[in-house]
């Protein structure tokens, strides 16, 4: 027979004592896993009774993607693991909040090593049950409507494993705030502490560098939280539901369980030792052991002092004094909270003043260290034989971007993985140029993003601020934009393999004028356009506008665009070849109209100047609101003679111009071009008007007559 001090029978004592733990515990997941695919699959199954899947293939897929979003990687989960973990750890160790039944547990004869046992392991087992109960049921439900496959239970037991170490991370850090805590309301103010910590910390430490530090830069690397395991879910989730299997799940996965191991195991052993060294006595008290009062308080207070003042600081837009007024007011606050706290007591508002100004003198300092740059920051360039490479981000093109299974990835992330400057001395100059530089005046600047890779393995991040109009970026810029490691890093056709695989349409597009290309043509395009890309540099795109683009659209409809300049002679060629070039200069045949705008801005200015003196003037009478005249003067030519003189001075603002100066642009008029219905110009027939703009300096001058504001 088993005594009744073994193990298992102290397990299912234990369990007696835990009834209403098991019921919450395993009617919660029965009712997320098996209520969200009830609720997901019936939503597929709406889907196609209104014809929204075309074939059943597609909806067979949706099925098993549905499954697979309520079996595996749920967002609707994680918020009851975390509130499971939460109770399910503060429930099995109440006993320690109570002195008479701290009495009566260590009367028993059985080990407090046992009893740390017992109770732990019965809160893993009770989840265990629990989690396998629900996926189980939802698996059914799923198989009943033939909604699973290897993929769907592959995802599964992957979620299974990633659910049970973030329920063990977040059950340890409960367990540790019971044997430090002797009340629940106090257990749950150091849980929520625990959990919250380095998400508040680094999310702070991110708002002061932003605040303080010009070069600062999320770009390439954020200041992310390192051991927040709130936020690896919210930050990882969405790229481990978009995976392409289970297998690339995993690779993205796996690296975090494994952190999350060690975080648990950390916190486990704490607890451990907490619990061996906890007095009894500690039952009922705010802490057990006060050694840890001043600690908390003082960790805890640093980070809510710079929410306080980072919340000042955006409320009285940005002042400073008023910020650290802020975090000193909300650091003390706190201190003072934590010792009523700790006391119970109100008037223990002002008790142990030592950790207090420690806390505060804590607050100042690290202020002083971002204020200041301390640690220079702001000044730091590295020597140029400590980088191994480069790579830059020169701010005015976007373009879309995607890995090997044609998944959208983010630009910075495609030039991390793409870009690699050896010839680092450009860059270095550029950043060195922007240090010296004085552009707090100059409104026409730009960022660019620098990610320097040491050679001692190291990265740093870097934003500077440099005038794309000033001779000396112009050449640095030259010298970068130039490079091969720029091109593949920046334009994805160049360096990708499959850029002519899979293509379902391609088109060349002016403006108003689209023509459709064979995708046959598509290597041909391509080669002409390389050839072309080798005369890529800053100054191309800097003081020239595409003539028009080329557009690649693939079967899992990504699209990519292939600029073309008038210096594209091998691009230009292939395309007149198919016949689908047509030039950006419009013939006045095919225009039935041509609206100008001009909107008068220097009047506009000149009105908003004299508003903002009289009200400047009027200090102590509240000034009335005052409707500003409107000096937008619009003009419609019909006559072709006079449409013939504005098309060469005209460019569509429908081509995006990557680098270009607005400058060259002239911003007082917008133009509108009506295409006639029955002329054979190619034109997008969805839209027969489209919009332009003057180049700077080429209006002509019947145009400013035209639209000349005469005070009417």
């Amino acid at each position: 027979m088993t005594s009744k001090n073994s193990f298992l029978a102290n397990c299912r004592e234990n369990h007696k004592r835990r009834v209403w733990v098991w019921i919450v515990t395993v009617l919660s997941q029965l009712l997320a896993y098996g209520g969200m695919m009830m609720i997901y699959l019936s939503r597929i199954r709406s889907y196609q009774a209104q014809g929204s899947y075309r074939t059943m293939a597609q909806f067979q897929a949706a099925m098993y993607q549905a499954a697979k979003d309520a079996l595996a990687f749920s967002d609707n989960v994680y918020g009851v693991i975390i509130i499971l973990a939460a109770v399910i750890g503060m429930q099995g160790f109440s006993y320690l909040y109570d002195r008479r039944k701290v009495d009566m547990y260590h009367s028993v004869p059985v080990s407090k090593d046992r009893r740390f046992a017992v109770v732990y392991l019965n809160g893993i087992i009770i989840y265990l049950v629990a989690n396998l109960s629900g996926m189980i049921l939802g698996a059914v439900i799923a198989a009943a409507q033939g909604a699973v496959n290897m993929d769907v239970l592959a995802n599964a037991g992957l979620a299974f494993v990633w659910h049970l170490f973030l329920f063990l991370a977040v059950y340890h850090m409960m367990i540790l705030a019971v044997m430090l805590t002797g009340n629940r309301f106090v257990t749950v103010c150091v849980f929520l502490a625990f959990v919250l910590y380095d998400l508040c910390l680094w999310g702070q430490i991110g708002t002061l560098k932003r605040i303080f530090f010009e070069t600062y830069s999320e770009y390439y690397l954020s200041t992310d939280p390192k051991l927040s395991v709130l936020y690896d879910c919210m930050i990882n989730i969405w790229d481990i539901k978009n995976a392409k299997d289970a297998a690339a799940a995993a690779v993205i996965a796996m690296p975090i369980v494994a952190k999350w191991i060690l975080i648990a195991a950390v916190f486990l052993l704490l607890a451990w030792f907490a619990y061996k060294k906890r007095p009894s006595e500690a039952a009922g008290r705010a802490m057990a052991f006060p050694v840890t009062e001043p600690v908390f308080k003082v960790a805890v207070a640093i980070p809510v002092a710079f929410m306080v003042g980072g919340l000042v600081y955006d409320t009285s837009y940005q002042n400073e004094m008023l910020q650290v007024a802020g975090m000193l007011a909300g650091g003390l606050i706190f201190c003072a909270a934590a010792e009523v706290l700790f006391a119970f007591d109100i008037r223990s508002l002002f008790k142990h003043l030592p950790s207090s100004g420690i806390a505060l003198v804590s607050i100042l300092a690290i202020f002083s260290v971002f204020k200041w740059d301390v640690f220079g920051y702001d000044s730091y360039i590295p020597a140029q034989n400590k980088v191994e490479s480069i790579a830059i981000s020169a701010d005015g093109y976007y373009d879309n971007y995607w890995d090997k299974d044609r998944q959208y990835i983010d630009k910075n992330e495609f030039e991390k993985e793409n870009m690699f400057l050896t010839d680092v001395s450009p860059v270095l100059k550029l950043a060195e140029a922007a240090q010296e530089a004085d552009l707090e005046e100059k409104e026409d600047c730009y960022y660019v993003q620098i990610l320097y890779r040491l050679t001692s393995g190291r990265q740093k991040a870097r934003s500077i601020r440099v005038d794309y109009d000033d001779p000396g970026t112009e050449e640095l810029l030259n010298q970068i934009f130039s490079t091969d490691a720029f091109k593949k890093g920046t334009f994805q056709g160049i360096t990708d393999k499959d850029a002519c695989e899979d293509v379902t349409r391609i088109t060349y597009t002016n403006g108003p004028a689209r023509t459709v290309i064979p995708t046959a043509e598509a290597a041909g395009l391509r080669e002409a356009w390389l050839k072309d890309m080798e005369q890529f540099d800053f100054t191309l795109v800097r003081h020239n506008r595409p003539c028009g683009s080329l557009s690649f659209e693939y079967k899992n409809y990504n699209q990519r665009q292939w600029f073309v300049y008038d210096s594209f002679e091998n691009t230009i060629a292939a395309l007149k070849k198919l016949e689908a070039y047509y030039p950006m200069a419009l013939d006045a045949a095919d225009i039935e109209s041509v609206t100008v705008t001009c909107f008068h801005n220097e009047l506009t200015e000149q009105e908003n100047a004299a508003d903002g003196e009289i009200e400047a003037r009027a200090v102590a009478v509240e000034p009335e609101y005052v409707d500003n005249t409107d000096y937008t003067v619009s003009e419609t030519f019909y006559e072709e003679e006079q449409i013939a003189q504005i098309l060469p001075n005209i460019y569509c603002t429908w081509i995006d111009a990557p680098w270009s100066s607005y400058k060259d642009l002239d911003e007082n008029y917008s133009i509108e071009v009506v295409f006639k219905r029955d002329t054979a110009y190619p034109y997008r027939r969805d839209s027969y008007y489209f919009g332009y703009s003057f180049y700077a300096e080429q209006v002509p001058e019947f145009v400013v007559e035209a639209t000349a504001y005469t005070g009417q």
